[in-house]
């Protein structure tokens, strides 16, 4: 029997994603030398490494949604794969929508928020380097998701869920270390981030001192998430 590249592939990626089986796989493509059950074990191996690949990203969403309802968290987990399944080289990009699956399917706000931590996180460290605000993201959670990410990593927690506590972020790379840098913003601090976003300094602003958003400005160079040319700006606009 032969087939063309085109229809080989779209035959596998059926099977791959469970909407034929390893025999009407075989029927379409012809026996396959290894056996019918061997194929058959191909489209488990795939489930396993993007549940694997949920597991290790959203790490600290798994601890949290098993101490919610553990029979609960694993349905959802797997609704989420059976409605995208595998179509990418790339476990990150397989589990990147997790957390909009969690939200859209009624998870708790605290599991949530702990994919949607870990999904941010992700695209930041992933972002291309920027003079700007382009790869940076802010936050606001209303629970203690960075604590609990850090804990369950460090291995100081093992079980429960994150606390009650409000808090807002402001996330990014490092200029020079590439590590994930995370910073409580001051009001200033934001509008420092509006003004490099809009490259005006806007009415609609809080009233906050410009000298303030200067200091926050240079405060954010230091840290490593802002370019030395992104407090020259901020420097210009507030002398405006």
């Amino acid at each position: 029997m032969t087939t063309s590249l085109e229809s080989f592939f779209a035959t596998m990626g059926a099977l791959m994603e469970g909407s034929i089986s390893a025999e009407q796989c075989e029927a379409r493509l012809g026996p396959s030398a290894s056996g019918t059950a061997r194929l058959a074990l191909y489209p488990r191996l795939i489930a396993r490494q993007a549940t694997s690949a949920l597991d290790a990203m959203f790490a600290a969403a798994r601890i949290a949604g098993l101490a919610w309802d553990a029979d609960g968290y694993r349905a959802l987990q797997a609704g989420y794969l059976a409605a995208h399944p595998p179509r990418s080289w790339s476990p990150s990009e397989v589990v990147v929508g997790f957390a909009d699956y969690l939200e859209a399917h009624g998870a708790p706000r605290d599991i949530v928020e702990l994919a949607d931590y870990a999904r941010v996180c992700r695209q930041v460290l992933a972002a291309p380097a920027s003079d700007g605000t382009a790869g940076l993201a802010v936050v606001h959670y209303q629970h203690a998701v960075r604590e609990f990410a850090l804990g369950i990593k460090a291995g100081s927690i093992a079980e429960g869920r994150p606390a009650a506590r409000p808090t807002t972020w402001i996330l990014g790379r490092h200029r020079e270390t590439q590590r994930l840098v995370a910073v409580t913003p001051s009001v200033p601090a934001l509008v420092a981030l509006q003004v490099l976003t809009d490259g005006t300094w806007s009415g609609g602003l809080p009233a906050v001192e410009r000298s303030h958003v200067r200091l926050e400005a240079a405060a954010l160079v230091r840290l490593g998430v802002l370019a030395p040319t992104a407090q020259t700006l901020v420097d210009e606009l507030a002398c405006d």
